[in-house]
């Protein structure tokens, strides 16, 4: 009896049940001959399954039509004892209704891979169609990497009657050289993939006779085709047997059971089933060649953009410098440059230029690409559809590594920022000390209460000053709407291309921003948000003749406010879309505060949502009930001032915090300051002390290092991070496979309920992945380097001391420990010791790491004031002892791990806003647009039930399943803006035109997969979708159940706060992989 093996839609293998079934007829008992396992493939209505059943009595289904899906399985016994065997029949290739190309693919592959001989069961002449399809799977096979055997493929061309074997096969000769050639073009002979004979083809005659008898149609097997039928039965036994025979030299038989089959063809199944589609797809041989030579003419033109080959802008070397080298010599310049000039003007000035020559820089190699594509990609033989697609992805890398180059810079500049800072305070203090040193004779005289004194009058002094001078650089409102004006008229300028409502855009100058400063109506004119509702009414609805003169005639009847529709625009309508608007804009405040900039990304993003997402949700969803219409233009408007006032009130918000920072940062050296300073001017302090304070502002200093090389550290991890990850435009791929495609319900859930979220949790784990192959060694590198600084710190400081105690000797000197030499002519300066450090670096090196060891110390060295050491031997002791105690202690370790984990954490989260996409959304299901840059026009690869965003018939409350590629969808009629009911493609042309085309190249195979994994997704996560959208009601159809349902897998109402608790944390950037 033929049990079923492949089964469902999608196709799924037979689990457990099956294997029960399989130990019953005996799969636990091994055969030391092994099994024989034999298939067809073919053409549907080909008679498949009649062949099988003629060749080796099965008992498949026979009928008119398709009469097999997926894959069935007969277990043959011979009565005489000799090698059990599995006869497979599959699902008929190339029909009308067949799922496409991949599938065909999938079913082929699936039974060359699993068997030993496949029948290829071919009704007429060996055919062109047949050798494309024989072609990829042969490159599928390549890749894959799926056989334990090579198969042998034998042709059985059916109702043949002129059955002379010479043309056909002279025809197979013809097709096997050319499978020849596909597979050295593949890199592999033919033989390592199939067997198959220049004479492997069978004639048949038709297996059905028939002729008319006294009026009636009479049906019978002819003896013909019973002879001929046992001619190839015996053929196939031989077959089986001579390759057998090979085989057996090699080794044991590949299927001793048919429990070790059936793992098998599960595995095979799965791998199909995952990566099946990225290799089937195409068409031919031919063109899998074209399309990877014009991938690698792409992927040429981009490596030699971004590293550098023969052309222009040629180096020393006579080679031209790419991207990345002309990038990083640029930022590294602009650093030397920055440490040169490190006031706070001069940061500013080099930080604008340096972004303005990095753009120009990006832009010159991205045209400069775009040249040598076309030029390398001129050849007819590719198609303008593929070179296109090309063409639009060569960007991207140039885009990725701009802004990898940038977020480097901007690390130095901020950490050069706060450093420059603390070192004018520094420097401003110890020439306070060294004139109080200066006026006093070096002697320390002060008591502690006028120390105390003298300190806070110095510090008040200071910090009015520093107040003074950080109030100047603090930007106000006209400078900010000045430059939030040109940054949105510019992004205005780029988007009325499109179409839509983004055409109704219009520029707005600094003067109507400018009107909103301080807020309120005491100014005169009050933002969007401050307006009363009946001014809204007033401004931004059209109430319709009809609706004014019921207003007018109730106004009439009662007395009390109730004005019709008026009164239910102002108590419902308006303060819903006035809740709408706020939340957006909030929503974008608080990405402009987290990031403390504004760009033109962020501007053009900003622009998109308020146009199609907040002004879609008002004339969609929010006023579709109301008996009125909104004034768009105006709404627009007035929705556009508003988002630019947000945006500078954000930004006054990030000036403010960066003074707040300031002058937290200032007040938090006060102590240290404070303790040096004491330190210097008081009368009871002595060597022992001094030298631990100065061993305390070189450990500082030297933290300061450290913190540099994190710096460094995490953005070099981070571009080999950055260079590991997929294609930033396969994220929303990747995403569906992990999860509808996977059957991870949980996965699923979370999917749903926040796309954008769902996304972001997938790329951290990713990130968190490569970032561990990468941080352990170059951490303890990092590590090393600090702590042999530390050391040679240690013996730099010993060899001074035994300089200067050899040319003062120490019993000379009546020394006190306490207070010193009671003479200072022998009394030796901490200058002394600086100026020993800094020549030491330059006499001593010899390597390169110690070069740089020695260079750090003297420029680390900790500003002070030229206080006297009275003994340089007690001094560099204590001095010593102290380092070493830093060295030793946890401090450096934890340090280090502490501030690279916030600086990849930061660079984490900063990479992830270039992958994050586009913010548009399917008009008919909410699927998220799926595309990266730049573009005028929206596209979603995989498309969602509506019900999955909680859409459901109005009257019934039914979830909705018309899948957005579904016949139903493309054929029904949808209710424009204008209140008119019209056709998809004219629907979408009217109120969605960025949408269209709205199928791209869809033989429908992909979406009937979609549709298949949206079923068994809604089927099992229902129970906590139909909680979160309630009052939704189940309207989920008994067969999906029977088909999909997972018992013991499908979720519940309580996986529903799971997904929600991790969704809240993805938003608050507060969730952590399970990685770290």
């Amino acid at each position: 009896q033929p049990f079923q093996l492949l089964h469902s839609r999608p196709l799924q293998m037979a689990g457990g049940f099956l294997r029960g079934v399989l130990e019953s007829i005996g799969a636990p008992d091994t055969d030391p001959r092994g099994i024989y396992v034999v298939s067809v493939i073919g053409a549907q209505s080909s008679a498949k399954s009649t062949l099988l059943n003629f060749l080796f009595g099965c008992g498949f289904a026979v009928r008119a039509g398709r009469c097999t899906r997926g894959l069935y399985a007969s277990y043959l016994r011979p009565a005489n004892g000799s090698r059990p065997m599995l006869v497979l029949d599959s699902e008929g290739l190339l029909s009308l209704g067949s799922e496409g190309s991949v599938f065909d693919g999938q079913i082929a592959l699936m039974c060359m891979t699993c068997s030993h001989l496949v029948l290829v069961n071919h009704k007429g002449e060996l055919s062109r169609q047949l050798q494309d399809l024989l072609e990829v799977c042969l490159f599928a096979m390549r890749h894959l990497r799926l056989t334990r055997l090579q198969p042998r493929l034998a042709f059985v061309l059916r109702d043949q009657h002129d059955r002379s074997r010479t043309v056909h096969e002279d025809m197979l000769k013809q097709m096997r050289n050319h499978l020849e050639v596909a597979a050295r073009t593949l890199g592999s002979p033919l033989h390592e993939l199939i067997l198959l004979d220049s004479t492997a083809v069978f004639l048949l005659p038709s297996a059905v006779t028939s002729e008319l008898r006294q009026g009636q149609e009479v049906c019978w097997t002819s003896e013909l085709f019973a002879r001929e039928v046992l001619h190839l039965r015996s053929e196939v036994f031989r077959w089986l047997g001579e390759d057998s025979s090979k085989r057996s030299d090699r080794g044991p038989h590949e299927f001793s059971s048919l429990a070790t089959w059936l793992d098998y063809a599960a595995n095979v199944w799965e791998t199909l089933d995952q990566f099946g589609e990225q290799l089937l797809h195409y068409r031919t041989i031919h063109d899998i060649e074209l399309r990877r030579e014009l991938a690698d003419v792409a992927k040429t033109a981009v490596r030699d953009a971004l590293d550098g080959t023969g052309g222009k802008g040629e180096c020393e070397g006579g080679t031209a410098a790419g991207f990345h080298a002309r990038a990083r010599q640029m930022v590294d310049s602009f650093v030397a440059r920055m440490h040169a000039n490190p006031s706070k003007l001069d940061l500013e000035t080099t930080d604008l230029e340096l972004s303005r020559a990095l753009a120009c820089l990006r832009d010159e190699f991205v045209a400069q690409l775009e040249e040598i594509f076309q030029e390398r990609a001129s050849s007819p033989r590719f198609s303008a559809t593929a070179k296109e697609q090309a063409k639009q992805q060569i960007r991207t890398p140039i885009e990725w590594a701009f802004e990898n180059h940038l977020y480097t810079w901007k690390l130095h500049l901020k950490k050069a920022s706060d450093e420059r800072a603390m070192h004018e305070l520094w420097v401003h203090f110890t020439g306070v000390l060294n004139r109080h040193l200066a006026r006093s004779g070096h002697r320390s005289c002060l008591s502690e209460a006028e120390s105390h004194e003298l300190f806070e009058g110095e510090w008040r002094s200071y910090e009015a000053s520093y107040r003074a001078r950080l109030s100047t650089l603090i930007k106000e409102w006209q400078t900010l709407a000045h430059e939030v004006t040109l940054l949105f008229n510019h992004a205005v300028g780029k988007l009325q291309h499109e179409a839509g409502a983004l055409a109704l855009l219009k520029e707005v100058g600094p003067q109507q921003v400018a009107l909103h400063q301080g807020r309120g109506r005491s100014n005169g004119v009050a933002t969007l948000l401050e307006q009363t509702d009946e001014e809204w009414a007033e401004q931004y609805f059209y109430l319709g003749f009809w609706n004014t003169v019921k207003m007018k005639g109730l106004a009439l009847l009662q007395s009390a406010e109730s004005d019709g529709a008026s009164s239910i625009l102002r108590t419902n309508i308006i303060p819903k879309i006035r809740q709408a608007v706020q939340q957006g804009l909030q929503q974008l405040r608080s990405e402009i505060v987290s990031r403390a900039v504004l760009d033109e990304a962020t501007a053009a993003e900003s622009l998109r949502h308020i146009t199609c997402t907040i002004l879609h949700d008002m004339e969609t969803r929010l006023i579709t009930d109301a008996s009125v219409s909104l004034k768009r233009p105006q709404m627009l408007h007035a929705l556009h001032v508003a988002l630019r006032v947000s945006c500078v009130e954000a930004l006054v918000a990030v000036e403010e915090d960066k003074q707040r920072g300031a002058m937290q940062d200032m007040l938090a050296q006060k102590a240290l300051i404070e303790e040096h300073f004491l330190l210097i001017v008081q009368a009871n302090k002595g060597d022992v002390e001094r030298a631990t304070n100065f061993a305390t502002l070189y450990n500082r200093s030297l933290m300061h290092w450290l913190d540099h090389e994190v710096t460094q550290l995490a953005a070099d991890v981070r571009s080999q991070v950055l260079h590991e990850m997929p294609d930033p435009q396969k994220a929303s791929e990747r995403a569906f496979q992990q999860s509808f495609a996977a059957r991870s319900w949980p996965d699923v859930l979370e999917y749903v309920l926040d796309m954008n979220a769902y996304l972001e949790k997938c790329y951290l784990t990713v990130f968190h992945q490569r970032k561990r192959a990468y941080i352990g060694a170059a951490q303890s590198r990092v590590e090393k380097r600090v702590l042999g600084a530390y050391r040679l710190l240690v013996d730099v400081i010993g060899t001074w001391a035994r300089r200067e105690v050899e040319a003062t000797p120490r019993a000379s000197l009546g020394l006190d420990v306490a207070k010193g030499p009671s003479s200072a002519l022998c009394q030796k300066s901490i200058k002394d010791l600086k100026d020993f450090i800094a020549t030491h670096a330059e006499d001593v090196p010899r390597s390169a790491d110690s070069a740089e060891a020695h260079r750090q110390l003297a420029e680390r060295l900790p500003a002070t004031a030229d206080f006297q050491i009275t003994d340089p031997q007690l001094f560099a002791e204590t001095l010593q002892a102290r380092i070493s105690d830093f060295a030793d202690s946890p401090e450096i370790r934890a340090r280090l791990a502490n501030k690279l984990d916030k600086a990849l954490r930061e660079q984490s989260v900063q990479a992830w806003s270039l992958i994050r996409g586009c913010s548009e959304h399917c008009p008919l299901c909410g699927s998220k647009c799926d595309l990266v840059g730049e573009h005028a026009r929206h596209h979603c690869s995989h498309h969602l039930f509506p019900a999955f965003h909680g859409w459901m018939d109005r009257n019934t409350g039914l979830p909705s399943f018309n899948h957005c590629l579904g016949h139903e969808t493309r054929e029904g009629t949808y209710e424009c803006k204008d209140g008119t009911w019209r056709r998809l493609e004219e629907y979408l042309r009217s109120d969605h035109p960025s949408w269209l085309p709205f199928v791209r190249d869809d033989t429908g195979a992909s979406a009937e997969r979609d549709v298949q994994h949206l079923r068994a997704a809604w089927v099992n996560c229902r129970e906590a979708l139909l909680e979160y959208f309630s009052p939704m009601a189940d309207g989920c159809p008994e067969e999906w159940v029977e088909s999909f349902l997972e018992e013991g897998r499908a979720l519940t109402k309580a996986d529903l706060q799971v997904a929600k608790d991790t969704i809240r944390k993805l938003r608050n950037h507060t969730w952590a992989s399970s990685i770290d």
